[in-house]
């Protein structure tokens, strides 16, 4: 195979790095933590736990906590974005802002009064 080389800004000659392998072991932990967030969400459906915190819609805000921690661990891992550059890692926060964002217009929506549906 050819070795790739690439210039830099300055003439010099950088080679490029090689793909980042990642340990069948990492992966086999993610599922696992998958599996227990699976088992704690579905404990969560069964559990009315606005009788325990006062809290309205606590069941949703605690599904939604655990949601984000499995979008979030799958994110680091499988799409590899722990190892990834800054630009990288730039675009995956723009998307968690936007979806922050989204989910701040849709809480938004639905405490306004007097809206009819369309």
């Amino acid at each position: 195979m050819s070795e790739h080389t690439e210039i830099a800004v300055h003439g010099e000659y950088q080679e490029h790095h090689e793909h980042h392998y990642t340990p069948t072991s990492h992966f086999l932990v993610v599922f696992a933590f998958l599996i227990v967030m699976l088992i704690a969400t579905v404990a969560a459906a069964f559990v009315d736990l606005q009788k325990m915190i006062p809290i309205p819609g606590m069941n949703i805000i605690v599904m939604l906590a655990i949601a984000i921690s499995k979008a979030t661990a799958v994110v680091l891992v499988f799409m590899e974005v722990r190892k990834g550059t800054r630009l990288i890692w730039l675009w995956a926060g723009a998307g968690f802002f936007w979806f922050l964002m989204m989910l701040g217009i849709l809480f938004d929506y639905f405490t306004r009064t007097g809206v009819t549906p369309v």
